[in-house]
């Protein structure tokens, strides 16, 4: 008798462990790094608005943003993938609040971040606050924050790029990161 108790324990334990993993399976969204493009797009209820052999897109909403939905591959595997806002501010400071809005966000789902920066490139706007809107809008200012987890490196960034400020969350492979060092060496020119 006491046998089949222990059976039954053991077999209910290990169902329990299952069920508690099942939410887990995934590293971003309802994917796993090292999928098939044809993986990632069968896992979307969206069809791409553009895809090629290293990259697939997608137009969507987070916290009510509208966003650019990206997922990025090397040598047929996801490999990474981001969110980058996709809604254009007169006022700059609108940038900073999305910044706020998504940090806190991910905060609530990794915990407290394992590294945050605020790079002041120009200090001419530091000691005004209601003037860090400009600065960022003229690379004077840029944010970052950045998680760990099993697998994955998270990033939350905001920071002026060619006249036009990016907000972005980042989501890349740790398996995979030498494939992403590989793609970033094959796109440059060869100088000789």
């Amino acid at each position: 008798m006491l046998k089949k108790i222990f059976m039954l324990f053991f077999i209910v334990s290990m169902v329990a462990q299952v069920e508690l993993s099942w939410g887990d399976t995934y590293n971003f969204r309802y994917t796993k790094w090292g999928m098939s493009p044809a993986e990632v797009i069968s896992s979307e209820k969206m069809d791409p608005i553009e895809k090629d052999e290293k990259m697939i897109k997608y137009k969507t909403q987070i916290l009510d943003k509208n966003v650019e939905l990206l997922y990025l591959f090397a040598e047929n595997k996801l490999i990474g993938a981001s969110y980058k806002l996709d809604e254009n501010y007169l006022n700059s400071e609108r940038f900073i609040k999305a910044y706020a809005r998504f940090k806190e966000e991910l905060i609530k789902k990794y915990g407290p971040p394992n590294k945050e920066i605020t790079n002041w490139k120009n200090d001419a706007f530091k000691s005004d606050r209601s003037k860090w809107g400009i600065a960022l809008s003229l690379g004077y200012l840029e944010y970052s924050t950045f998680w760990e987890t099993p697998g994955t490196k998270v990033s939350c960034g905001l920071k002026e790029n060619n006249y036009y400020v990016l907000c972005s969350v980042e989501y890349w492979s740790m398996e995979f990161s030498n494939l992403l060092n590989k793609n970033k060496n094959e796109d440059k020119p060869d100088l000789f």
